[in-house]
């Protein structure tokens, strides 16, 4: 049974990150069920508070971005991608200063991310800084932010249990 739920919880991480891309897909509240499913199958030892923190994180993000005015739709699909890939290498510089770090580093990631973003002919719409910069960020980056961070937890976690 451990081994099914540990191959759950990494496909849910896998199908999570994927889901980032897509900003009407609840990526944040599958990568908290992989987390769930993999702490079921022994292979990650983490505190209840730990669950609830990121349980709540991942329904707050995901009700934010269902609630969020839909932007332009073309243009949000490849900024996604620049936030998501963005977070992603600030989660695994954090990873590899300190897991302390890992969640700061994936937030800076994904604001070089979105200014990377920005820079690119279908970004140039989004004005840094202004007001359309920060809404744009929270709607859309708030809930990578809360996955990408979630799987960093799991792939501590896992790192972690390997060690004992």
């Amino acid at each position: 049974m451990n081994i099914v739920l540990l191959i759950i919880g990494i496909l849910l991480l896998a199908v999570s990150l994927v889901f980032t891309a897509r900003q009407s897909l609840p990526s944040a509240v599958v990568a908290w069920t992989a987390l769930v499913a993999l702490h079921f199958s022994v292979y990650i030892c983490l505190p209840v508070s730990t669950f609830v923190f990121w349980g709540a994180a991942a329904l707050i993000a995901t009700a934010i971005g269902f609630l969020s005015p839909k932007g332009e739709p073309d243009k949000s699909l490849q900024g996604n991608l620049y936030i998501t890939l963005g977070s992603l290498a600030g989660l695994l510089v954090g990873m590899s200063v300190d897991a302390s770090v890992m969640i700061l580093c994936a937030i800076i990631g994904a604001i070089f991310g979105e200014l990377a973003y920005t820079r690119t002919p279908k970004g140039c719409w989004i004005k840094f800084p202004s007001s359309v910069f920060i809404h744009y960020f929270c709607a859309k980056g708030l809930k990578i932010i809360v996955t990408i961070a979630i799987i960093g937890i799991a792939i501590e976690g896992f790192i972690k249990n390997l060690g004992r």
